[in-house]
């Protein structure tokens, strides 16, 4: 059975997946790495143990370390293709508000972090299982192009930053879900939490705050 170890970072989650392999969603903003490495270390877990660095999307709060930790060693990683030029270039891309706090913070999120290629696109992906994962991949579109969750055997999901809990990166009411601040399309947003609400999936970790439970989300949206 997977387990799920939230890593909380500055502005937002990482999480160590555990199945018969272990493998690291997310990584955080530049300069993270090291608070990455401790967190592995206090779960009995070094970077030698990581067979796949997965990224939700391509934004700097979820890749920015991912090359940091590529220099302490050499790992696989995974970005679906809609969002590989935000990792190669380094840059957030366009980013689009959903609301007036979006607005003032953007300024202070909105940073480059240190680009890197992915070695496999997730759109070629559907399931974990040669990374040791029992898990499957759903494109999730909406906060960015090619934002991805993933299911596990647990009855848990992860889920980027599809929505959030609570506010200013779930520093309040965590547990809360929302829209996020940012998103490409909030049509292509609500069509990807009914695909989410389709999965098996009752405990959804996310970016910033949670987890979110089901019931709390389709009370949310209406759904």
């Amino acid at each position: 059975m997977t387990t799920i170890h939230p890593i909380k970072l500055s502005i937002s989650n990482c999480f160590l997946v555990e199945g018969d392999a272990k493998i690291l969603v997310d990584t955080g903003s530049p300069g993270e790495g090291k608070k990455i490495l401790r967190a592995l270390d206090r779960l009995g877990v070094s970077l030698s143990d990581i067979t796949l660095i997965l990224h939700t999307h391509g934004h700097t709060d979820h890749c920015g370390s991912t090359v940091e930790l590529l220099r302490e060693r050499k790992i696989p990683t995974a970005i679906h293709s809609a969002d590989s030029y935000r990792i190669e270039s380094g840059k957030n891309g366009l980013i689009k508000t959903t609301r007036l706090m979006g607005d003032i913070i953007k300024p202070f999120v909105d940073k480059p972090f240190p680009a890197f290629k992915a070695d496999i696109r997730l759109d070629d992906l559907n399931d974990l299982s040669e990374f040791g994962i029992n898990g499957l991949i759903h494109h999730t579109p909406g906060h960015t192009d090619g934002s991805i969750s993933i299911e596990f055997d647990n009855a848990e999901a992860i889920i980027g930053d599809v929505i959030m809990g609570g506010y200013l990166g779930g520093t309040f009411f965590p547990h809360l879900p929302d829209y996020h601040y940012f998103a490409d399309d909030l049509e292509e947003i609500g069509r990807s939490i009914r695909k989410l609400m389709d999965t098996t999936a009752a405990r959804f970790h996310v970016g910033h705050g949670g987890p979110l439970k089901r019931e709390r989300i389709i009370k949310r949206f209406g759904l």
